[in-house]
C-alpha cells in the first residue's frame, strides 16, 4: 500500500511541476508559404519555461493546417549558450524543397531529411 501512495505521489507531483508538454509554448511563429501554396514552414522558438533557453525551430506542414503546440517537425536549433548570434535561415528553392543554412557553432538538436514530400537540404556555414 505505501508503495502505492508513493507512485501516486510522484505522478501528482511530475502533473503539478510542469513535466508534460501543456507547459511549453510555441511562440513567435512566422510562416512562408511554398511557391505552389500547398505547404509552409513556419520558424518558432519553443518555450518550455526558465530552464529553457532561446530556439529556432522549423516545421513544415501543409498549408491550411495551424502550427501544433509541439516541437518542430523538421529542424531544431539553439545558439549553443552564446556560440553562434544565429541558428539558421530557412528559404524555399523550389516547390518541393527547402534549404536551410545553419551555423556551425549552433546546437542542432533536430534535423530531418524529409517532411512528408518536402525534401529539406542543408548548408552549414561558418
Amino acid at each position: 500500500m505505501r508503495a502505492l501512495w508513493l507512485i501516486i505521489a510522484i505522478i501528482l507531483g511530475c502533473f503539478l511541476t510542469g513535466c508534460h508538454n501543456y507547459a511549453c509554448n510555441n511562440e513567435f511563429p512566422s510562416e512562408q508559404p511554398s511557391p505552389d501554396g500547398k505547404w509552409k514552414y513556419v520558424i518558432f522558438s519553443r518555450n518550455c519555461g526558465a530552464t529553457t533557453g532561446s530556439n529556432f525551430q522549423v516545421s513544415v506542414l501543409p498549408a491550411s493546417t495551424s502550427l501544433p503546440n509541439e516541437p518542430a517537425n523538421a529542424f531544431a536549433g539553439d545558439y549553443n549558450h552564446g556560440a553562434t548570434s544565429y541558428v539558421a535561415d530557412v528559404a524555399w528553392i523550389g516547390s518541393n524543397i527547402l534549404q536551410i543554412s545553419y551555423s556551425a557553432k549552433a546546437h542542432i538538436f533536430r534535423k530531418e531529411a524529409h517532411v512528408g514530400p518536402i525534401e529539406i537540404k542543408y548548408a552549414m556555414k561558418p
